[in-house]
Protein backbone atom coordinates (compact mmCIF):
# COMPACT_ATOMS: atom_id res chain seq x y z
CA UNK A 1 0.00 0.00 0.00
CA UNK A 2 1.35 3.45 -1.30
CA UNK A 3 0.61 6.26 1.25
CA UNK A 4 0.75 9.33 -0.93
CA UNK A 5 0.66 12.54 1.15
CA UNK A 6 1.36 16.34 -0.26
CA UNK A 7 4.76 17.10 1.00
CA UNK A 8 4.48 20.73 0.74
CA UNK A 9 1.76 21.03 3.11
CA UNK A 10 2.19 23.86 5.81
CA UNK A 11 -0.09 22.12 8.41
CA UNK A 12 2.37 19.42 8.71
CA UNK A 13 5.37 21.79 8.63
CA UNK A 14 3.46 23.35 11.44
CA UNK A 15 2.28 20.45 13.56
CA UNK A 16 5.56 18.59 13.39
CA UNK A 17 7.88 22.14 13.94
CA UNK A 18 5.84 22.36 16.70
CA UNK A 19 5.47 18.61 18.11
CA UNK A 20 9.28 18.11 18.08
CA UNK A 21 10.05 21.65 19.57
CA UNK A 22 7.83 21.38 22.30
CA UNK A 23 10.11 18.64 24.64
CA UNK A 24 13.16 20.49 24.85
CA UNK A 25 11.32 23.71 25.26
CA UNK A 26 9.23 22.30 28.41
CA UNK A 27 12.61 20.93 29.38
CA UNK A 28 14.50 24.20 29.32
CA UNK A 29 11.87 26.10 30.87
CA UNK A 30 11.93 23.95 34.01
CA UNK A 31 15.42 23.74 33.73
CA UNK A 32 15.58 27.62 34.20
CA UNK A 33 13.23 28.02 36.44
CA UNK A 34 10.82 29.63 34.74
CA UNK A 35 7.69 31.82 37.16
CA UNK A 36 4.75 29.86 35.18
CA UNK A 37 6.40 26.53 33.83
CA UNK A 38 2.85 24.75 33.03
CA UNK A 39 2.75 22.69 29.79
CA UNK A 40 0.18 24.81 28.62
CA UNK A 41 2.25 28.26 29.09
CA UNK A 42 5.06 26.43 27.24
CA UNK A 43 2.98 25.15 24.44
CA UNK A 44 1.56 28.42 23.86
CA UNK A 45 4.50 30.15 23.29
CA UNK A 46 5.83 27.05 21.27
CA UNK A 47 2.84 27.59 19.30
CA UNK A 48 3.80 31.83 18.98
CA UNK A 49 7.57 30.83 18.34
CA UNK A 50 6.45 28.55 15.23
CA UNK A 51 4.18 31.03 13.48
CA UNK A 52 6.82 33.62 14.04
CA UNK A 53 9.53 31.65 12.91
CA UNK A 54 7.73 30.68 9.76
CA UNK A 55 6.69 34.17 9.10
CA UNK A 56 9.92 35.34 9.39
CA UNK A 57 11.87 32.38 7.02
CA UNK A 58 9.07 33.40 4.49
CA UNK A 59 8.36 36.82 4.44
CA UNK A 60 10.86 38.82 6.19
CA UNK A 61 13.95 40.25 4.23
CA UNK A 62 16.16 42.53 6.05
CA UNK A 63 17.84 42.66 9.30
CA UNK A 64 14.97 45.18 10.87
CA UNK A 65 12.16 42.47 10.25
CA UNK A 66 14.99 39.59 12.58
CA UNK A 67 16.08 42.32 15.11
CA UNK A 68 11.58 43.04 15.64
CA UNK A 69 11.13 39.55 15.57
CA UNK A 70 13.47 38.62 18.10
CA UNK A 71 12.29 41.40 20.14
CA UNK A 72 8.29 40.11 19.45
CA UNK A 73 9.55 36.21 21.04
CA UNK A 74 11.47 37.81 24.10
CA UNK A 75 8.47 40.33 25.23
CA UNK A 76 6.44 36.96 24.49
CA UNK A 77 8.64 34.78 26.49
CA UNK A 78 8.46 37.24 29.35
CA UNK A 79 5.18 37.94 29.78
CA UNK A 80 3.77 34.47 29.10
CA UNK A 81 6.53 32.21 31.04
CA UNK A 82 7.70 35.00 33.54
CA UNK A 83 11.23 34.78 32.68
CA UNK A 84 13.72 37.44 32.78
CA UNK A 85 14.71 39.71 29.99
CA UNK A 86 18.06 38.07 29.67
CA UNK A 87 16.70 34.59 29.97
CA UNK A 88 14.31 35.28 27.40
CA UNK A 89 16.57 36.39 24.86
CA UNK A 90 18.87 33.30 25.31
CA UNK A 91 15.62 31.35 25.18
CA UNK A 92 14.61 32.88 22.08
CA UNK A 93 18.13 32.04 20.58
CA UNK A 94 17.22 28.38 21.83
CA UNK A 95 14.15 27.97 20.71
CA UNK A 96 14.81 29.39 17.27
CA UNK A 97 18.02 27.22 16.50
CA UNK A 98 15.81 24.08 17.45
CA UNK A 99 13.48 25.27 15.04
CA UNK A 100 15.76 25.80 12.05
CA UNK A 101 17.65 22.50 13.20
CA UNK A 102 14.09 20.99 12.54
CA UNK A 103 12.88 22.47 9.40
CA UNK A 104 16.10 21.65 8.03
CA UNK A 105 15.31 18.07 9.15
CA UNK A 106 12.55 18.19 7.72
CA UNK A 107 13.69 19.51 4.65
CA UNK A 108 16.25 16.85 3.82
CA UNK A 109 13.53 13.92 4.36
CA UNK A 110 11.29 15.46 1.73
CA UNK A 111 8.45 17.53 3.94
CA UNK A 112 9.13 21.50 2.23
CA UNK A 113 7.33 25.02 3.51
Amino acid sequence: MDLNYPSESAFLVLSLLFAITLIPAKVTVQFIGADYSNILRCALAVFITTITTLFVISAIDHFLGVILSFTWLVFIFNRILGMSKSWSSLFTIWLVLIQLAVLHGLGEYGVKL
